[in-house]
């Protein structure tokens, strides 16, 4: 038996405002998009599924994506800082500024436009 990741799922209000944001911000390519509920990305080899609510979800299913905590997802960055600059430059939100860890890493967050935070990590 062989057990996989399948995707990650992030629940926005906007699929096409998403869209923008993840491209320009993280550098997601776009595999299938289908305003206004779904929107498949990925990043590398993670596959990334941003929905909306969408009534048409197999009993047991229906309910809404939550908008707006902080994901499981963490992305790697090779440069904290040159990647916190890109955000500024963007607006960004900024969550927490780029704090080195006890194991000597760095992790900062950010959120979305929806306010979904994710945690981006540097490894030393």
């Amino acid at each position: 038996m062989k057990i996989t990741l399948g995707a990650n799922l992030i629940g926005v209000k906007d699929i096409l405002k998403a869209k923008k944001w993840y491209a320009q911000v993280f550098g997601m390519k776009t595999v299938e998009c289908r305003p206004p509920e779904f929107l498949e990305m990925t990043l590398g080899k993670n596959t990334f599924y941003i929905e909306t609510k969408n009534p048409k979800r197999a009993k047991g299913f229906e309910e809404e994506f939550r908008v707006g905590e902080r994901s499981s997802a963490i992305i790697v960055v090779s440069d904290m800082h040159a990647f916190i600059k890109k955000c500024k430059k963007l607006k960004v939100t900024i969550i927490v500024q780029p704090v080195q860890q006890f194991w000597g890493g760095w992790n900062a967050v950010i959120a979305d436009p929806d306010g979904n935070e994710f945690i981006i990590d540097q490894d030393n």
